[in-house]
């Protein structure tokens, strides 16, 4: 009896997200941070792999280089799905 009386309330709730007025700049100014994000985030994969990479032929590469490989690689991975994330949440 209650759990149809919970879905059925459910079913006359309709939630539409909009943005307040005025947000359009905010917007563009979160969507160029996100793209500077992306891009700084590539360039320290570059920057880091060829660190790593240079390291691992001088015979000197330790730990630490590849801890920070992989930090980058997540870090990519989080500005890459942050979007679809919120989205997906919303």
């Amino acid at each position: 009896m209650i759990t149809a009386t919970v879905l059925n309330l459910a079913d006359t709730i309709n939630v539409n997200p909009q943005a307040p007025p005025g947000s359009s700049k905010f917007l563009l100014l979160l969507s160029w941070v996100g793209w500077l994000a992306m891009i700084g985030a590539v360039a320290a994969l570059v920057i880091i792999g060829g660190k790593f990479g240079f390291e691992k032929r001088q015979g000197t590469a330790d730990s630490e280089s590849a801890e920070r490989a992989t930090k980058a690689l997540i870090g990519c991975v989080v500005i890459g799905i942050a979007g679809g994330l919120v989205g997906a949440l919303v």
